[in-house]
């Protein structure tokens, strides 16, 4: 496990301060070796964009080198999606998603293939669709109005970590629990475990940090060293409590009680 100086900062999803429809940009960032087919892909987005009366940038590479190069060096993928030809000249597809994945869990990647067989490929990047080439207006008009829907549905919180000289954004959805690791704190999510330098209580303030007064907060002890994401709760007992139906976390005796009454409220 990576340690390193933790930054935490909290707040919804990027791109959250405007309304998705009209007014809010949708960055799509397109690879494509395929001079043609990307002109004219491009030329479908902005045509689904005008249509739509939406917002959009489009930003179109030749190559997966070139989008590391016009990336610089940042962890966190300054895209809404990510449309990629998975049969590319140098650095392919899937070697560019896997580099991504790294340090960004979140952005939607669609995988642009003509080559069906590459559909089972692609599971452990987590893609977020695959589209067949020569890429068909009906369905890339689909994807887009998903993704925009999904958009301006998602108001999930979010923690940036510094972890060994990089910022890593986790969804807060995506955490399982934080627990107390010697002088440090480990935050455990669904994937991956990040350990980082701030102390247990102030890592569990920022995840709380939205609690409104007399509410229920996100994260509630269940141990002096142990927090849970309630939301992930689903089953507690006097001595444990199971997250996400499979991993089992010790309850203390003190703890008990307070976590139990979060939880019934939790779920009334």
């Amino acid at each position: 496990m990576a340690r390193g100086v933790c930054k935490i900062l909290t707040g919804k999803a990027e791109h959250q301060t405007e309304s998705i429809r009209g007014e809010k940009t949708v960055r799509i960032a397109y690879c494509e070796d395929e001079r043609a087919q990307a002109v004219l892909t491009e030329d479908m987005i902005k045509s689904w964009a005008k249509e739509r009366g939406q917002k959009c940038i489009v930003d179109v590479f030749s190559s997966a080198e070139q989008f590391l190069f016009e990336l610089d060096g940042e962890e966190l993928v300054p895209y809404d999606l990510l449309l990629l030809d998975i049969s590319m000249i140098g650095m392919d597809g899937f070697t560019l998603a896997k580099q991504i994945r790294k340090t960004d869990m979140n952005i939607r990647i669609v995988f642009l293939t003509s080559d069906p067989s590459h559909v089972f490929d692609g599971y452990e990047i987590e893609a977020w669709r695959y589209m067949m080439k020569p890429v068909r207006e009906q369905k890339l008009y689909e994807m887009l109005d998903i993704l925009v829907t999904e958009l301006a549905d998602r108001e999930e919180p979010y923690v940036l970590l510094e972890v060994a000289g990089e910022n890593i954004k986790v969804e807060q959805g995506q955490i399982l629990y934080v627990a107390v690791d010697g002088h440090y704190t480990t935050v455990y999510c669904k994937d991956r475990q990040l350990t980082v330098k701030e102390s247990f209580g102030e890592v569990l303030n920022h995840l709380n940090r939205d609690t409104k007064d007399g509410g229920i907060p996100p994260f509630v002890k269940c141990h002096r060293s142990t927090a849970v994401n309630l939301s992930k709760v689903s089953r507690i007992g006097r001595q444990s409590c199971v997250l996400a139906g499979e991993i089992e976390v010790p309850v203390s005796r003190g703890m008990y009680q307070q976590l139990n009454q979060a939880f019934i409220q939790e779920n009334l």
